[in-house]
């Protein structure tokens, strides 16, 4: 900006020059000045006569591309020109409602030499010089302690744009030119204890100490400058939105070279204290700024810190924001023409830990060499880890790359006491967004070991299944299962139709499914909880099901005995624990009868029925019934009970709270 200022003066200058001298009192307008680089409006310069010596020059606006500068104004109070010198000792330069700066300047005509000296305060300049001859000129701008905060009033107005605000500059400049223009150029920069930010709050730092060298040779056979920059980091805090970096020794080495068509980068080197150094070189097109090349290749990079300061900030609205990451990585990744050609990675010994529980990995290793025109094989290893509290065990995955298509034919994952085997996993990444799918089974596990696992209540049997073709649509964002998901669970079987789950990853999973339990167990299930006993198999239909993050949020439920031969006891705990859902006294009931004797009882039926909908169970029991009270447990033999109920509305929270309260206190009938 300064640069463009002092054009602008000599220009307006010596189109006074020639008059000055006949007419020793002159004002001069100058509507407009254009050009391809800049522009400038209602210019006027106004000499007054030697005695007062003064100089005044007002500009109403100065502009470079889309940036204005409005209300430029320099003032000269001792003011020399004479036919080969302009000097003037004492002046004002002021910018809008900007401060005053005191600036001197000096043009010597015959020894070809230009200076200009900004002091501010005591021990400050900002002196910028120049001279010249017939086929070259030098130029020399030099900063000594300069305040930073002048430069917010010669910066354009933007709300985004960091505004300096404290902070010292100390900077040497070279310039060397010809005719033709520029050269050569060479900057020694420092900075200390700067501060910045923006309007918005999206950027700032405070404390920043920076230095910066750089060296630019212009090549006029190929109308191109060859450049290098070396810029150290060694204390300060930015935040670049969403990026919070601290300054303790980061260093960067550019190398390039600088076109009309391209800026291009070779052998550059990017050394992050902490993470590890980085090498690349690329291409980019200066017409539409698009990357055309990019080799990047960086060794033993600290996970834990890349992921934190690096990763996670890009990370913070996505279900991976909660992580945690450690080990070491390499990697390699050449982009050509374009296109991604070859990425490969490297892992060793990473773990990857969420911390909202949902799952970990554990002593990762992995060799995974991508490339875009061949088929590759990736080999990972993890030595555990788990999957929503569910522990597996080591596991290796030979997995087959071909472009953006992976293929892992069989996996077998120790999971406790059995195994998870997944046969013909597919994934595509198309259009930005991830398919995959697999099907496989699941040999039997312990349901006491699964329930310790996900720390519930314990539970007796086994747990096994076959798992039909699930498939991920990652245009939609949805887990969908191709056909009936069986398990076997409690000497019975649970089947599972048209399951979907939206955003699995995400802060709330929504599942969608139909549930049919056959023939399972009452003794293997009431014996886990302490409910009482029940002998007896049941049947139970859960249609309409939707869990929102895991938690039930509507379904039809019916449960009832299951057809066919079988004892048929309840214990009087269970009775108790059955009737709670009419309140204490109905357990009174059965303490002050003779029935207080008996530990079991017969029945012939059970029955249990809700609707669940906005957070309340609507219940019925064996059959729909006109009356209020519905019947829970119909009793057969000697001695025989029959639990009736009366509670139709009952608080989903409540119920689950192993039946302690209800929403109504009516009484449900003992006979």
């Amino acid at each position: 900006m300064r640069n463009l200022f002092i054009g602008i003066l000599l220009l307006v200058l010596m189109l006074g020059f020639s008059v000055y001298a006949a007419y020793p009192q002159l004002t001069l307008k100058l509507a407009d000045i254009h050009s391809p680089a800049f522009h400038a409006k209602n210019i006027k310069i106004q000499f007054v006569d030697q005695q007062t010596s003064r100089l005044e020059i007002n500009i109403e606006e100065i502009g470079v591309q889309d940036n204005i500068w409005r209300h430029l104004n320099l003032t000269c109070d001792q003011f020399t020109l004479d036919e080969n010198y302009i000097q003037c000792a004492s002046g004002q330069l002021k910018l809008s409602d900007s401060a005053s700066l005191p600036i001197t300047f000096q043009f010597d005509a015959a020894q070809k030499k230009l200076t200009f000296n900004i002091q501010p305060t005591t021990g400050e300049s900002w002196q910028f010089s120049m001279h010249w001859d017939e086929d070259n000129w030098q130029a020399l701008l030099a900063i000594t302690d300069g305040q930073a905060n002048y430069l917010a009033h010669w910066l354009p107005a933007d709300e985004e744009m960091p505004i300096p605000s404290t902070g010292k500059i100390n900077a040497i400049a070279k310039l060397n030119g010809n005719a033709a223009g520029l050269t050569q150029l060479a900057v020694d920069l420092s900075v200390n204890a700067l501060s910045f930010s923006d309007l918005v709050g999206l950027h700032a730092g405070e404390k920043i100490e920076l230095a910066i060298k750089a060296d630019a040779d212009y090549i006029a056979k190929n109308n191109e400058w060859h450049w290098q920059t070396e810029l150290s980091w060694p204390q300060g805090e930015v935040f670049w939105q969403p990026v919070y970096f601290v300054g303790n020794g980061h260093e960067v080495y550019l190398n390039g070279v600088l076109s009309d068509e391209s800026i291009r980068l070779f052998d550059s080197r990017l050394r992050l204290v902490d993470i590890g150094e980085f090498e690349f070189s690329g291409l980019m097109m200066r017409s539409d700024e698009s990357l055309r090349d990019f080799d990047l290749h960086a060794n033993n990079m600290q996970l834990s810190a890349l992921f934190e300061q690096v990763l996670k900030p890009f990370l913070r609205d996505t279900a991976f924001a909660e992580l945690t990451v450690s080990g070491q990585s390499d990697i390699t990744w050449d982009y050509k023409d374009g296109a991604n050609e070859v990425l490969t990675l490297d892992l060793d010994d990473v773990s990857v830990v969420d911390q909202r529980g949902r799952f970990s990995f554990n002593r990762i290793n992995a060799h995974i060499p991508w490339r875009a025109d061949g088929v590759t094989i990736a080999d990972i290893s993890i030595l555990n880890g788990d999957a929503l509290r569910i522990p597996f065990g080591a596991v290796r995955v030979p997995l087959e790359l071909h472009n953006f298509n992976f293929l892992l034919p069989q996996l077998v994952l120790p999971v406790l006491d059995g195994k998870l085997k997944l046969q013909d996993f597919v994934a595509s990444y198309q259009a930005g967004k991830w398919y995959w799918g697999f099907s496989g089974e699941l040999t039997p596990i312990s349901m006491e070991n699964l329930t310790a696992a996900l720390q519930i209540q314990s539970m007796f049997g086994t747990l096994s299944g076959h798992i039909p073709e699930v498939g991920y649509n990652g245009k939609e964002k949805i887990v969908s299962v191709g056909g009936e998901l069986l398990f076997k669970i409690f000497d019975g079987e649970i089947v599972v139709n048209n399951l979907s789950l939206l955003e699995p990853m995400g802060f709330a999973p929504h599942l969608k499914a139909e549930v049919e339990m056959r023939n399972l167990d009452l003794g293997l299930l009431t014996q886990t909880f302490s409910f009482g006993k029940i002998e007896g198999r049941i049947d139970m239909d859960m249609h309409q099901l939707e869990l929102s993050n895991w938690r039930p949020v509507r379904f039809d439920a019916k449960l009832q005995s299951s057809p066919g031969n079988y004892r048929r006891r309840i214990s009087q705990a269970a009775i108790e624990n059955i009737s709670s859902l009419g309140g204490e006294s109905a357990v009174a009931a059965i303490q002050r009868s003779f029935l207080r004797f008996f530990e079991t009882f017969s029945y012939t039926e059970i029955g249990w029925r809700c609707a669940l909908r906005n957070n309340v169970c609507y219940m019925g029991g064996i059959e729909p019934e006109p009356q209020s009270q519905y019947t829970l447990v119909k009793g057969g033999g000697i001695p025989a009970i029959t639990v009736m109920g009366y509670n139709h509305n009952v608080g989903w929270r409540e119920l689950i709270d192993r039946l302690k309260r209800v929403t109504q206190e009516s009484d449900p009938i003992i006979q």
